[in-house]
């Protein structure tokens, strides 16, 4: 049997600077003289080469031996297969809701939220679904969970999948607070009520409403620069000065962009670009007559922080999208991407999980079929991207 822990310091100095995020964590636990290298390199502030954006697939995962990760990375995407249930400890079903720097929000099948660090493994308590503004409580059944609203007779399902185009989240999104650690904003759509947020930190008993009705049809947020964004579906863009007191905080607008009225707008997200330098709404749209096929339109807000200036080339950028989220990466740090594409996908009928590489540049714009992916047999949970974040 070979003798890893006897490999030569120099040797594994070496060779970690050349792992991404999650195999520098693996690298850690094989034995004291590997953990030594990486605490080493770690110290020096060195940081683990950047991994490509996975395509998570959630799936049912029934048989123990299987609640654990599946990844594979030879693709031009990687895919990972989320199981279920994670880990022999908690033996519970889990229903993602968002992902952003990292960490994944979910709910499980007894009503609670937690916050997943999948590179460590922890999991950090949030209020239950049934705190949420509006809720009532939470009954589970072997298809997902219902929630039954305050003075409403009908019920919701937590993410459209029982109770179809009666979703009550839409997203949940986890932002960074400047004392540190992070907060995470639930943007749900009880019918009757119109769009509502909430927030919540992890150890947080309940959760705390936004009552922000003058802005309409809320989609998606971002946080850039320390500013909070809020993105709308009638091409209104509202900025918020800082996370806390968002209840009483009076938003500046960015004015709306001008789109064809011969298009029908299907998702609207925002995304930064890597490191932050730059805030980008991203656009599918597709004709308003017969709704096939479909364009991107990406614009990028100006350094005032004033207008909207579209693009048709964002240099060696790639975005992917999915039906909720969208994740910036430079194909130079992973360079099985392509520069200046949007990657985009869905989950298409019959079963399968679509991935279309969208190029940009150019005059005329090629589209092209990446992956085609069987789904679980009887899972139809949205797929999502992730990005995977290196913490000591």
């Amino acid at each position: 049997m070979a003798d890893w822990a006897g490999l030569h310091e120099d040797f594994l100095l070496l060779l970690v600077p050349r792992l991404p995020s999650l195999d520098l964590r693996t690298f850690r636990a094989v034995c004291a003289s590997w953990r030594a290298a990486a605490a080493t390199f770690s110290s020096a502030g060195g940081r683990p080469r950047p991994d490509r954006p996975w395509l998570l697939l959630p799936a049912d995962a029934p048989d123990p031996e299987f609640r654990r990760l599946v990844i594979c990375r030879d693709r031009e995407v990687p895919v990972v297969t989320l199981p279920a249930r994670l880990g022999r400890a908690h033996d519970r079903r889990l229903f993602p809701l968002g992902s952003s720097r990292g960490v994944i929000v979910a709910a499980d099948d007894r009503g609670a939220m937690h916050l997943l660090d999948l590179a460590t493994g922890r999991r950090a308590p949030l209020p239950p679904v049934a705190a949420l503004p509006l809720a009532d409580r939470v009954e589970s059944n072997p298809a997902g969970l219902v929630v039954h609203l305050k003075r409403d007779p009908r019920a919701c399902s937590i993410d459209g999948l029982i109770h179809h185009n009666d979703s009550l989240i839409r997203k949940a999104v986890p932002v960074p607070t400047p004392g540190g650690g992070a907060m995470v904003i639930v943007i749900y759509y009880p019918d009757r009520y119109g769009h509502q947020w909430a927030t919540a930190r992890p150890g947080d008993s309940t959760w705390k409403s936004v009552k922000q009705s003058s802005i309409p049809a809320v989609v998606d947020l971002a946080l850039h620069r320390g500013l909070l964004y809020a993105n709308t579906r009638f091409g209104l863009v509202y900025v918020f000065p800082e996370l806390h007191g968002l209840s009483s905080a009076s938003p500046d607008i960015i004015p709306s962009m001008t789109r064809r009225p011969t298009s029908g707008l299907k998702s609207s997200l925002l995304v930064q670009t890597p490191g932050g330098g730059a805030l980008m709404q991203v656009e599918f749209v597709r004709p308003a007559v017969d709704g096939e096929g479909g364009e991107f339109v990406l614009r990028v807000l100006d350094e005032c922080g004033g207008t909207w200036e579209e693009e048709e080339d964002i240099g060696d950028v790639a975005v992917l999208v999915d039906a909720s989220s969208a994740v910036a990466v430079s194909t130079r740090e992973c360079p099985g991407l392509r520069p200046s594409t949007i990657y985009y996908a869905e989950d298409l009928k019959g079963g399968e999980t679509g991935v279309r590489a969208y190029s940009l540049a150019g005059k005329h714009k090629k589209i092209e079929v990446v992956e085609s992916l069987s789904r679980a047999e009887g899972n139809n949970r949205p797929c999502f991207w992730f990005t995977p974040v290196y913490s000591h």
